[in-house]
């Protein structure tokens, strides 16, 4: 599945109106602040939540940029990927 992305989400589908999953975020000046994880009824159960987070991850590691967590299901990712610590934006 193609991850897309537009200036509110990362998002899985055709078009934004209709996506089948989708992480939504605000940007910052640091970054950007990940604020809600959607995911399809079709979709539940198959790591297209975890792909969105694990995609952001890598973007903000190559764009050098960091991430804040307001995404209760973003926040039970980063717990159990330790690895993704070095790209959290810390006060």
């Amino acid at each position: 599945m193609e991850i897309k992305q537009n200036t509110e989400a990362f998002y899985i589908g055709d078009r934004f109106e209709e996506a089948l999953a989708k992480l939504e975020f605000e940007n910052t000046d640091y970054g950007m602040v990940l604020t809600h994880t959607e995911v399809s009824e079709e979709l539940k159960g198959q790591g297209v939540g975890r792909a969105l987070v694990k995609y952001v991850v890598e973007i903000a590691r190559n764009e050098k940029f960091k991430l804040k967590l307001e995404c209760e299901y973003a926040k039970r990712e980063f717990e159990k990927h330790p690895e993704y610590q070095d790209v959290l934006f810390t006060d």
